[in-house]
């Protein structure tokens, strides 16, 4: 048995043109004839290369610096945005394509095998190219460049996915490239933006605005957030809106509907509070431009809250989709929350809320709610023809936003309102209130972990660990030093202004004590065999000289 020998370099070469023109000849086979009569004269290179498709031409120039020019396509007869070699460039934006799996680019989520995709392309030729009676030879070829082929124009082959998905406002290509790994852009241009329509008109919206935000202060304050954010709406803006009111029927979910029909439906999500937007799985939610959250209510402190304050101001954040690796994403979300009941448990001088009571008498149960319904339902009326809403959004692209205006950063003091002040007086938290309470009362300025215990133990705070929260933030020093007569290093707390040196507790006015010398009250109750905390009599009074040191408490 003889083997078989290599072919040549020069028998490649034809073999290889052999196949090119097989596959030259299956697109011409779908090119229609001039007439029935006169036969067609078969080329396989032509002189002249049609219009392309916006589709296409978009694609094209993606890619185009990463292959050579294509080879010139035929006009004869055919309908410019159906060539097959135009097809073939369209099929490819369909799908992506990661570890031997496939994903639709409308819907990432369903994983395909490949057997699957190439059924389901087959029918999408016969819906997306009804004009096509392409052959089964020809849609054979087309797989096999589309899907199986390795060196090939990246324009014409399904693109290697990173897995990524990340809303880009503004840019209207379905995939984006870096290092010719493909990320999934999920934004899509609304509707009404493709119509040939720059007329501004704020139409029933001012009236809107006036009724439903009485002080002139907060509605320019919500119209300016809301003008920046389309302006610049492949930014992010580092603070949100919080419409309050105790009322329903106020048109707050309003203002969000609105916005939502603004930026597009598809690129909106909303959520009736923000147990999504937290979960493990958020991914889909940052995905969106805007992201509105009723009824939210977070404890201070909590993981909850720190992740609300991360997603409203930071545009790196970790994401994850189910059966995902967990990944590093950009989103440039802008959120608007909303809630029947005052946020009382935001955090004191929170610079990432804006929060307005909606508090006129057009609600459900107010003087002229009748009325106030009737506006707000011939206002969404209006705003579902897509020629008011693109006035509508001319009006605020075109609107003069003031230059000390600031996106990023909300000024809490200068731009506070009034359900903010009241917030801000509430919002101290009651556990910090009652150590302090305890501390000024008995003068302690300096507190060890015997006397955090004996907190505990007499319920002033839930648990030890708490406490080093609640010292902080009321300006204590946490330090370890040797003193009440031991020759160890212990951690004790100092009241601000007050430091602990070779056993001694001083401060600046003069006042000094030996932590080796007294008794330690707590409760009336007199423990020289514990030292939990130490006292100072007149602790916001004139210092003691340093005589009578021996006795202050």
């Amino acid at each position: 048995m003889t083997d078989k020998k290599e072919k040549t370099p020069k028998q490649k070469s034809i073999s290889e043109r052999e196949r090119a023109e097989t596959v030259a000849r299956a697109i011409l086979a779908q090119q229609p004839q001039l007439s029935k009569t006169a036969p067609r004269k078969e080329k396989l290179a032509w002189d002249q290369t049609p219009t392309l498709p916006s589709q296409v031409g978009d694609w094209v120039d993606q890619l185009a610096q990463h292959v050579d020019q294509f080879p010139p396509v035929h006009p004869n007869g055919q309908h410019v945005p159906e060539q097959l070699e135009h097809i073939l460039m369209i099929m490819a934006q369909w799908y992506v394509r990661k570890d031997g799996k496939y994903y639709d680019v409308e819907e990432p989520g369903p994983v395909l095998s490949r057997d699957d995709v190439e059924r389901v392309i087959i029918q999408r030729l016969k819906e997306e190219f009804p004009a096509n009676a392409l052959s089964n030879d020809a849609v054979s070829q087309l797989l096999q460049v589309l899907i199986k082929d390795q060196f090939v124009d990246p324009r014409r082959s399904i693109p290697i996915w990173s897995g990524l998905r990340q809303s880009m406002p503004g840019n209207t290509r379905k995939l984006a490239f870096k290092r010719m790994v493909a990320t999934i852009n999920t934004w899509k241009a609304p509707e009404y933006r493709s119509l040939n329509i720059n007329k501004p008109s704020w139409g029933p919206f001012e009236k809107y605005m006036e009724v439903t935000f009485p002080r002139p202060k907060e509605r320019e304050m919500l119209l300016n957030w809301l003008a920046w954010c389309l302006q610049n709406e492949g930014d992010k803006p580092g603070w949100a809106p919080f419409l309050y009111s105790s009322t329903k029927g106020s048109g707050k979910s309003t203002f969000a509907k609105i916005a939502g029909l603004l930026f597009g439906t598809q690129n909106t999500a909303t959520e009736n509070n923000i147990n999504k937007l937290v979960s493990r799985f958020n991914a889909p939610i940052l995905e969106k431009k805007l992201v509105v959250c009723e009824e939210l209510y977070v404890p201070p402190g909590s993981d909850k809250a720190n992740a609300i304050k991360t997603f409203i101001t930071e545009k790196e954040t970790v994401a994850e989709h189910k059966y995902q690796a967990v990944q590093q994403v950009e989103q440039v979300c802008a959120f608007i929350f909303i809630t029947n009941h005052k946020p009382i448990w935001l955090e004191e001088d929170d610079r990432r809320f804006y929060v307005i009571e909606v508090d006129h008498d057009g609600h459900r149960w107010g003087p002229n709610g009748e009325a106030y319904s009737k506006q707000v339902a011939s206002l969404m009326d209006y705003l579902q023809d897509n020629n008011n809403l693109a006035k509508l959004y001319w009006a605020l692209m075109q609107h003069n936003i003031p230059v000390e205006f600031d996106a990023h950063s909300l000024d809490v003091l200068g731009s506070s309102t009034g359900v903010m002040q009241e917030i801000r007086q509430a919002s101290g938290d009651i556990g910090r209130q009652i150590v302090k309470e305890w501390l000024d009362g008995n003068g302690v300025v300096a507190i060890n972990n015997v006397g955090i215990k004996a907190l505990v133990k007499e319920r002033y705070i839930s648990k030890a660990s708490a406490m080093k929260y609640i010292l902080s933030d009321l300006g204590w020093t946490q330090v370890q030093a040797k003193y009440d007569g031991k020759d160890y290093q212990k951690s004790i707390w100092l009241r601000e202004g007050y430091t602990l040196k070779a056993g001694f507790l001083h401060h600046a006015d003069g006042w000094s004590r030996d932590t080796e010398k007294g008794d330690f009250q707590f409760e009336d109750r007199l423990v020289s065999d514990i030292t939990g905390y130490y006292c100072r009599r007149d602790l916001f009074g004139k210092g003691l000289e340093l005589d009578d040191k021996d006795a202050a408490f």
